[in-house]
């Protein structure tokens, strides 16, 4: 069952029975009330002709209270002559014996059957019962009354049909407008429901539309403040972070395949050719010199295995490696990379300018210099014979943060490569660095120093320019 339709059943069926329950409450409230205010009347009324008997006693004295027909005129004179003539025609009153025999009535038909009012009738004790009389509900009143030390039976009895009736009406009522209030109110709550459960349906089709595959697509937002309103823009935050991560995990299995295809065709070329020129040894007869350059071939690319095989145990031992931690002058470490690399730098007559702002760290010297060593070596790549790099470093104004920068004046890279130049094996200039013996591991071992470090490296590049790379210390890694 959809949820609108939920909402709908679930308040209508809700609504109809507490507004039932609660008319019914009320009705029977009314009802209760008008009864127990005639039982009130009707005992009043009693109480009312009972005094007037007593306080018309004294014309008893002439007459024989043992005669009926005597009794029967002095009660209708008194009774009809004082209480009944004051428009309360609606009271009927019996008068009998103690044993039960009538002597007066003004009951307009004979009651038939049990008198459970007479039977209970007791001196000083006003009794009441409710019972049907010719199809309709009456209550009666009745006691024992002394007349001149006899004693006698009076009963009053009054209709009480229409309070029956009226209740019988007010549920009939009642009914009719439960009917036409449910009508408005389920008109207003399926209009209601609808409205309210629309953006979750949109939802609901939009999330079935990500799930076919589709996460470029975004729900509308109302704008509204409510629960729903948080819920779309949730949403569409929630579609934005999945959406980045899906990117994310294409380009990393993009990576990895173009890490596979880099490290097999790595290993394939020298292999490759240490079975060519071990099969020419063996299967034909060569002079010396073909020897010797077959086996120089086949040394070269067995060192050039052994190398791929060392700095991939390099990176792999880098992921892997708990870091040793002191504190350390980023000079010293500067001073030990140049100095590995000064063959390089003079060979290639390169001119570097080193101008850094003394700073102390704290973390792995030992990767530092590593990571220093592969930077600089990279921009000695990129440099052209007789070229310059620059080396400066000075702390940030805001973060107080220590920036280092490297900056070569050779190739540079396009803008399109900077995104790649990360991964293992990938090199923008492939014909360069194969005559340079490299392999494409230097940045991908610098990434990794970076990550245990802590220390923010970035890339800016102009074809024909040269170019820079930034490492940002934290400034918890900066000792003061």
């Amino acid at each position: 069952m959809k949820y609108w339709k939920k909402i709908f059943i679930y308040s209508v069926v809700l609504f109809v029975i507490l507004l039932n329950l609660a008319g019914s409450l009320l009705i029977e409230k009314t009802f209760v009330d008008s009864r127990r205010e005639a039982l009130r009347a009707a005992v009043n009324k009693y109480v009312d002709i009972e005094n007037n008997l007593y306080l018309n006693a004294d014309y008893l004295i002439d007459v024989d209270v043992t005669n009926k027909a005597s009794i029967q005129n002095w009660s209708d004179i008194i009774v009809k002559g004082y209480t009944l003539s004051m428009n309360e025609d609606s009271f009927f009153m019996e008068l009998y014996t103690e044993s039960n025999e009538l002597i007066s009535s003004d009951l307009n038909s004979r009651l038939t059957g049990s008198r459970q009012e007479l039977i209970e009738a007791k001196p000083n004790e006003k009794q009441f019962i409710i019972r049907r009389m010719n199809g309709k509900r009456y209550v009666f009143v009745s006691s024992i009354i002394n007349l001149k030390n006899t004693n006698f039976k009076l009963v009053l009895s009054k209709s009480i049909e229409r309070i029956y009736s009226d209740r019988i009406a007010d549920y009939k009522y009642f009914l009719l407008l439960s009917a036409c209030i449910s009508g408005i109110l389920a008109i207003g709550m399926f209009v209601i429901s609808k409205k309210l459960t629309k953006p979750i349906v949109n939802l609901s089709n939009i999330s079935q539309t990500i799930a076919e595959g589709n996460y470029s697509i975004r729900i509308a937002e109302s704008g509204a403040k409510d629960e729903i309103g948080v819920l779309e823009r949730n949403f569409n935050g929630m579609i934005d972070v999945i959406e980045q991560n899906i990117m994310e995990l294409r380009y990393h299995n993009q990576a990895k395949q173009r890490f596979i295809d880099s490290l097999s065709h790595e290993i394939k070329t020298p292999i490759t050719s240490i079975i060519g020129y071990s099969d020419l040894l063996l299967r034909s007869k060569v002079n010396e010199e073909t020897s010797r350059k077959a086996l120089m071939y086949i040394n070269s690319e067995a060192k050039r295995l052994e190398h791929l095989n060392s700095t991939l145990l390099k990176l792999t031992f880098l992921r892997e490696q708990s870091l040793e931690k002191e504190i350390f002058s980023l000079s010293y470490c500067l001073e030990h990379a140049t100095d590995a690399l000064k063959y390089k730098l003079e060979k290639q007559k390169i001119e570097l300018f080193v101008e850094v702002e003394e700073a102390n760290l704290y973390g792995d010297k030992h990767q530092i210099e590593v990571l220093l060593i592969n930077l600089i070596d990279n921009a000695c790549k990129a440099s052209k014979e007789n070229g310059k790099i620059s080396i400066t470093g000075e702390y940030g104004e805001k973060s107080r943060g220590y920036k280092l920068r490297i900056q070569d004046y050779g190739i540079g890279m396009p803008m399109e490569e900077m995104d790649k130049i990360l991964e293992p094996f990938y090199m923008v200039d492939k014909a360069r660095t194969r005559k340079d013996n490299g392999i494409g591991l230097g940045l991908a071992i610098c990434s990794e120093v970076c990550k245990n470090q802590n220390i923010i490296m970035s890339f800016t590049s102009e074809v024909g320019a040269g170019t820079q790379v930034c490492l940002t210390f934290s400034k918890e890694r900066i000792v003061l």
